[in-house]
Protein backbone atom coordinates (compact mmCIF):
# COMPACT_ATOMS: atom_id res chain seq x y z
CA UNK A 1 0.00 0.00 0.00
CA UNK A 2 1.04 3.34 -1.32
CA UNK A 3 0.68 6.46 0.69
CA UNK A 4 0.11 10.27 -0.61
CA UNK A 5 0.09 13.66 0.81
CA UNK A 6 -3.09 15.48 1.09
CA UNK A 7 -2.01 18.23 -1.29
CA UNK A 8 -1.72 15.87 -4.10
CA UNK A 9 -4.59 13.70 -3.30
CA UNK A 10 -7.20 15.09 -5.84
CA UNK A 11 -4.63 14.90 -8.60
CA UNK A 12 -3.86 11.07 -7.07
CA UNK A 13 -7.40 10.46 -7.08
CA UNK A 14 -8.13 11.90 -10.88
CA UNK A 15 -5.12 9.86 -12.31
CA UNK A 16 -6.45 6.89 -10.44
CA UNK A 17 -9.83 6.72 -11.82
CA UNK A 18 -8.86 7.33 -15.37
CA UNK A 19 -7.20 3.93 -15.42
CA UNK A 20 -10.37 2.35 -13.87
CA UNK A 21 -9.56 2.05 -10.37
CA UNK A 22 -10.35 3.73 -7.44
CA UNK A 23 -8.21 5.53 -4.12
CA UNK A 24 -10.40 4.52 -1.40
CA UNK A 25 -9.23 5.03 2.82
CA UNK A 26 -5.27 4.83 1.50
CA UNK A 27 -5.30 1.96 -1.07
CA UNK A 28 -6.16 0.88 -4.34
CA UNK A 29 -8.94 -0.82 -5.43
CA UNK A 30 -10.26 -2.20 -8.81
CA UNK A 31 -13.83 -0.52 -9.84
CA UNK A 32 -15.30 -4.23 -10.72
CA UNK A 33 -13.44 -5.41 -6.84
CA UNK A 34 -16.69 -6.03 -4.02
CA UNK A 35 -18.00 -2.56 -2.98
CA UNK A 36 -19.60 -1.86 0.46
CA UNK A 37 -22.56 -4.05 0.98
CA UNK A 38 -24.76 -1.82 0.25
CA UNK A 39 -23.65 -2.00 -4.06
CA UNK A 40 -24.25 1.81 -4.75
CA UNK A 41 -20.97 2.66 -6.69
CA UNK A 42 -22.12 -0.43 -9.04
CA UNK A 43 -25.25 1.25 -10.36
CA UNK A 44 -23.14 4.81 -10.90
CA UNK A 45 -21.51 6.88 -13.83
CA UNK A 46 -18.22 7.03 -13.62
CA UNK A 47 -18.76 10.53 -13.65
CA UNK A 48 -20.43 10.51 -10.29
CA UNK A 49 -17.85 8.38 -8.74
CA UNK A 50 -14.97 11.10 -9.90
CA UNK A 51 -17.31 14.08 -8.22
CA UNK A 52 -17.50 11.68 -4.61
CA UNK A 53 -14.09 10.15 -4.52
CA UNK A 54 -12.89 12.55 -1.35
CA UNK A 55 -8.76 12.75 -1.19
CA UNK A 56 -7.37 10.77 2.09
CA UNK A 57 -5.14 11.81 4.76
CA UNK A 58 -1.46 10.06 5.28
CA UNK A 59 -1.82 9.10 8.45
CA UNK A 60 -5.33 10.30 10.30
CA UNK A 61 -7.37 7.24 9.85
CA UNK A 62 -10.20 8.35 11.99
CA UNK A 63 -10.59 11.10 9.36
CA UNK A 64 -9.94 8.72 6.36
CA UNK A 65 -13.05 6.78 7.99
CA UNK A 66 -15.11 9.76 7.96
CA UNK A 67 -14.48 10.55 4.97
CA UNK A 68 -14.96 7.44 3.57
CA UNK A 69 -18.58 7.32 5.58
CA UNK A 70 -18.92 10.51 3.74
CA UNK A 71 -18.70 9.20 0.09
CA UNK A 72 -21.04 6.01 1.00
CA UNK A 73 -23.32 8.53 2.00
CA UNK A 74 -23.12 11.09 -1.14
CA UNK A 75 -23.13 7.86 -3.58
CA UNK A 76 -25.85 6.41 -1.67
CA UNK A 77 -28.02 9.59 -2.44
CA UNK A 78 -27.23 10.27 -6.00
CA UNK A 79 -28.19 6.61 -6.46
CA UNK A 80 -31.20 7.18 -5.44
CA UNK A 81 -32.05 10.16 -7.57
CA UNK A 82 -30.78 8.01 -10.58
CA UNK A 83 -33.62 5.43 -9.36
CA UNK A 84 -35.95 8.08 -9.68
CA UNK A 85 -34.99 9.19 -12.52
CA UNK A 86 -35.44 6.51 -14.51
CA UNK A 87 -38.99 5.10 -12.39
CA UNK A 88 -39.87 9.12 -13.57
CA UNK A 89 -39.23 8.65 -17.59
CA UNK A 90 -40.82 5.47 -17.38
CA UNK A 91 -44.13 6.52 -16.06
CA UNK A 92 -46.43 8.45 -17.62
CA UNK A 93 -47.23 10.94 -15.14
CA UNK A 94 -51.47 12.08 -16.21
CA UNK A 95 -51.37 15.99 -15.92
CA UNK A 96 -53.80 16.77 -12.77
CA UNK A 97 -56.24 19.72 -13.27
CA UNK A 98 -56.15 21.63 -10.46
CA UNK A 99 -59.87 23.87 -10.39
CA UNK A 100 -60.03 27.68 -10.28
CA UNK A 101 -62.15 29.09 -7.13
CA UNK A 102 -63.01 32.22 -8.58
CA UNK A 103 -65.69 34.12 -5.91
CA UNK A 104 -66.11 37.94 -6.72
CA UNK A 105 -67.15 38.27 -3.35
CA UNK A 106 -66.45 36.50 0.18
CA UNK A 107 -66.09 37.59 3.82
CA UNK A 108 -63.32 36.14 5.44
CA UNK A 109 -63.56 36.72 9.53
CA UNK A 110 -60.34 36.71 11.88
CA UNK A 111 -61.83 35.49 15.38
CA UNK A 112 -58.46 36.22 17.14
CA UNK A 113 -58.86 40.73 16.89
CA UNK A 114 -61.08 41.66 19.19
CA UNK A 115 -62.64 44.65 17.80
CA UNK A 116 -64.15 46.07 20.57
CA UNK A 117 -60.40 47.47 21.19
CA UNK A 118 -59.69 48.67 18.04
CA UNK A 119 -60.13 52.35 17.74
CA UNK A 120 -59.38 52.38 14.02
CA UNK A 121 -58.82 50.31 10.97
CA UNK A 122 -56.96 51.00 8.24
CA UNK A 123 -57.07 49.22 4.52
CA UNK A 124 -54.38 49.26 1.83
CA UNK A 125 -56.78 49.74 -1.08
CA UNK A 126 -54.93 50.30 -4.03
CA UNK A 127 -54.13 47.14 -5.77
CA UNK A 128 -54.79 44.87 -2.95
CA UNK A 129 -58.88 45.50 -2.25
CA UNK A 130 -59.39 46.94 -5.51
CA UNK A 131 -57.48 46.18 -8.52
CA UNK A 132 -57.37 48.70 -11.65
CA UNK A 133 -56.93 48.45 -15.40
CA UNK A 134 -54.36 49.89 -17.39
CA UNK A 135 -57.05 52.29 -18.67
CA UNK A 136 -56.86 54.29 -15.20
CA UNK A 137 -53.43 55.46 -15.73
CA UNK A 138 -55.00 57.11 -18.98
CA UNK A 139 -57.60 58.49 -17.56
CA UNK A 140 -55.15 59.79 -14.67
CA UNK A 141 -53.36 61.42 -17.51
CA UNK A 142 -56.45 62.75 -19.47
CA UNK A 143 -57.65 64.46 -16.15
CA UNK A 144 -54.47 66.31 -15.09
CA UNK A 145 -54.03 67.64 -18.61
CA UNK A 146 -57.84 69.09 -18.70
CA UNK A 147 -57.22 70.70 -15.17
CA UNK A 148 -53.69 72.03 -16.07
CA UNK A 149 -55.55 73.84 -19.08
CA UNK A 150 -58.23 74.74 -17.02
CA UNK A 151 -57.58 75.59 -13.95
CA UNK A 152 -53.81 76.41 -14.31
CA UNK A 153 -54.20 78.48 -17.77
CA UNK A 154 -51.72 75.98 -19.31
CA UNK A 155 -51.58 76.38 -23.32
CA UNK A 156 -55.56 75.22 -24.47
CA UNK A 157 -53.65 73.98 -27.34
CA UNK A 158 -52.43 71.08 -25.26
CA UNK A 159 -55.78 69.35 -25.47
CA UNK A 160 -55.22 69.96 -29.70
CA UNK A 161 -52.32 68.41 -30.11
CA UNK A 162 -53.05 64.54 -29.40
CA UNK A 163 -51.03 64.45 -26.18
CA UNK A 164 -51.96 60.46 -24.91
CA UNK A 165 -50.76 58.56 -21.89
CA UNK A 166 -47.69 56.33 -23.31
CA UNK A 167 -47.45 53.28 -21.21
CA UNK A 168 -43.92 52.44 -22.04
CA UNK A 169 -42.31 55.24 -21.47
CA UNK A 170 -42.58 55.35 -17.87
CA UNK A 171 -41.98 53.04 -14.77
CA UNK A 172 -41.50 53.13 -11.17
CA UNK A 173 -38.86 54.15 -9.59
CA UNK A 174 -38.08 57.39 -11.05
CA UNK A 175 -37.42 61.00 -9.84
CA UNK A 176 -38.05 64.32 -11.12
CA UNK A 177 -35.70 66.74 -10.76
CA UNK A 178 -37.06 70.19 -9.95
CA UNK A 179 -34.38 72.34 -10.74
CA UNK A 180 -34.60 71.29 -13.97
CA UNK A 181 -37.77 69.36 -14.76
CA UNK A 182 -35.21 66.38 -15.88
CA UNK A 183 -36.69 62.57 -15.08
CA UNK A 184 -34.07 61.09 -13.82
CA UNK A 185 -33.39 57.07 -12.98
CA UNK A 186 -30.97 56.72 -10.20
CA UNK A 187 -28.99 53.98 -9.80
CA UNK A 188 -28.34 51.58 -6.63
CA UNK A 189 -25.59 54.35 -5.26
CA UNK A 190 -28.30 57.29 -5.70
CA UNK A 191 -26.47 58.68 -8.77
CA UNK A 192 -28.17 59.79 -11.93
CA UNK A 193 -27.77 57.19 -14.33
CA UNK A 194 -29.62 58.53 -17.20
CA UNK A 195 -31.96 61.16 -17.52
CA UNK A 196 -34.68 63.01 -19.98
CA UNK A 197 -36.01 66.03 -20.74
CA UNK A 198 -38.93 66.11 -21.89
CA UNK A 199 -39.28 62.89 -24.38
CA UNK A 200 -35.44 63.62 -25.41
CA UNK A 201 -32.29 61.52 -23.54
CA UNK A 202 -30.12 64.22 -21.49
CA UNK A 203 -26.62 63.58 -23.24
CA UNK A 204 -23.95 62.62 -21.14
CA UNK A 205 -21.79 65.94 -20.89
CA UNK A 206 -24.82 67.65 -20.18
CA UNK A 207 -25.67 65.21 -17.42
CA UNK A 208 -21.78 65.30 -16.03
CA UNK A 209 -22.18 69.01 -16.04
CA UNK A 210 -25.37 69.31 -14.45
CA UNK A 211 -24.54 66.74 -11.50
CA UNK A 212 -21.22 68.17 -11.21
CA UNK A 213 -19.25 65.37 -12.75
CA UNK A 214 -19.73 62.17 -9.89
CA UNK A 215 -23.93 62.28 -10.85
CA UNK A 216 -23.92 61.58 -6.98
CA UNK A 217 -26.51 63.71 -4.99
CA UNK A 218 -25.96 64.14 -1.65
CA UNK A 219 -29.03 63.12 0.91
CA UNK A 220 -30.20 66.79 1.44
CA UNK A 221 -29.75 67.86 -2.09
CA UNK A 222 -31.92 64.56 -3.14
CA UNK A 223 -34.08 65.80 -0.37
CA UNK A 224 -34.32 69.28 -2.02
CA UNK A 225 -33.84 68.90 -5.62
CA UNK A 226 -35.70 65.13 -6.36
CA UNK A 227 -39.67 64.04 -6.35
CA UNK A 228 -39.54 60.43 -6.33
CA UNK A 229 -42.20 58.49 -8.50
CA UNK A 230 -42.21 55.82 -6.41
CA UNK A 231 -45.81 53.91 -6.78
CA UNK A 232 -47.86 52.84 -10.52
CA UNK A 233 -50.13 56.07 -10.46
CA UNK A 234 -47.00 57.97 -10.63
CA UNK A 235 -46.08 56.54 -14.17
CA UNK A 236 -48.99 58.78 -15.39
CA UNK A 237 -47.65 61.68 -13.83
CA UNK A 238 -44.22 60.86 -15.23
CA UNK A 239 -44.93 61.01 -18.55
CA UNK A 240 -47.59 63.89 -18.79
CA UNK A 241 -44.85 65.99 -17.47
CA UNK A 242 -41.94 64.87 -19.75
CA UNK A 243 -45.54 65.46 -22.60
CA UNK A 244 -45.34 68.92 -21.21
CA UNK A 245 -42.19 69.97 -21.20
CA UNK A 246 -41.28 68.18 -24.78
CA UNK A 247 -44.90 70.71 -25.78
CA UNK A 248 -42.62 73.83 -24.88
CA UNK A 249 -39.56 73.00 -26.13
CA UNK A 250 -41.13 71.97 -29.75
CA UNK A 251 -42.79 75.86 -29.90
CA UNK A 252 -40.06 77.49 -27.86
CA UNK A 253 -42.32 78.42 -24.97
CA UNK A 254 -40.85 79.96 -22.34
CA UNK A 255 -40.68 77.97 -19.54
CA UNK A 256 -39.88 77.54 -15.31
CA UNK A 257 -38.89 74.10 -14.86
CA UNK A 258 -40.25 73.97 -11.33
CA UNK A 259 -43.55 75.55 -12.44
CA UNK A 260 -43.97 73.30 -15.00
Amino acid sequence: MTTIPSSQATIRSRNIISSSSLYVAGSEIDETSELPSDNTDNELPLTYLELVNLPRHPTNEAANTILTATEKAIRSMQKCELYNDKVSANIEQPEEEIPLLMETESVYANSYVDLSKVSTIGFDYDYTLVTYTQELLGLIYDMALRRLVEEKEYPREMLESGLRFDPFFSIRGLAVDRENGWICHLSYTHKVASAWEGRHRVSRPNLMAEYSGKRALSPSERKRRLKPLNDLFSMAECCLMADTVQFFLDRDIPFCPRSA
